[in-house]
């Protein structure tokens, strides 16, 4: 028997337990976690189920050959584009929040710098300039949008008859490109999506908002410090 073949039937059952809703709260929310106090969540998350992540990609593209339901959730493509939609956090939609909706000018500069990166899933800059890491306004939302957005896509698949993450394609492809093409153009991808953008929108907008009054008190503040 092939090791691969072999360490994969081992494993089988850890792959079947991450498939579950609380298997996937326990790995999303370990990798936002780690991200969150400073360590790089995906470098300490991600090697441990890779071998699943491929697995599934994989599985989901025979069985879609095969013109079978692709039913895993947990793959490669998820990871990339759903999950991690801007980066860990999913914040494709926060870093657009900073842009646009922002009254501080901190923020809106931070926002300006980092929105291209982030679009393009490299979200340290919106990470540490923000900050969102050990910063306690964005802890809650950090968390649970990718916990969020992974349960979204499992609604999707098991219950909606969605096919799963076929296609491989680079980490680096936009969020929204990368769902619709991993999932193969699919009509339901779309709709998707949208919820996906609309929920995180929502988890994040009243933290946003709160910690964008907090900076605007403080350059009020140093403002009139300047004139004093």
């Amino acid at each position: 028997v092939p090791f691969s073949e072999l360490l994969i039937k081992l494993l089988s059952p850890l792959f079947t337990a991450a498939e579950t809703y609380p298997g996937l709260i326990l790995i999303q929310a370990a990798t936002a976690f780690f991200w969150f106090i400073g360590v790089h969540g995906p470098s300490i998350v991600e090697p441990a189920i890779a071998a699943a992540l491929v697995a599934n990609m994989t599985d989901n593209l025979a069985a879609f050959q095969a013109g079978q339901h692709a039913s895993a959730v947990l793959t490669q493509g998820a990871q990339y584009f759903v999950v991690c939609m801007g980066g860990t956090g999913a914040t494709l939609v926060l870093v657009f929040m900073f842009c646009f909706l922002a009254k501080s000018q901190e923020m809106r500069a931070v926002g300006k710098a980092a929105i291209v990166p982030v679009c393009f899933a490299v979200n340290e800059p919106l990470l540490f300039a923000a900050p969102i890491v050990l910063n306690p306004n964005f802890f809650v939302p950090f968390v649970f949008a990718p916990i969020a957005n992974i349960w979204i896509l499992k609604v999707f698949i098991d219950f909606l008859g969605m096919n799963g993450f076929m296609y491989t394609l680079p980490w680096t492809v936009p969020g929204p490109i990368g769902t619709i093409m991993g999932l193969g153009f699919q009509p339901l991808a779309f709709v998707m999506l949208a919820i996906i953008l609309v929920v995180d929108f929502v988890l994040y907008y009243p933290f946003f908002r709160a910690y964008d009054a907090q900076k605007c008190a403080e350059e009020a503040e140093i403002s009139q410090e300047e004139l004093a």
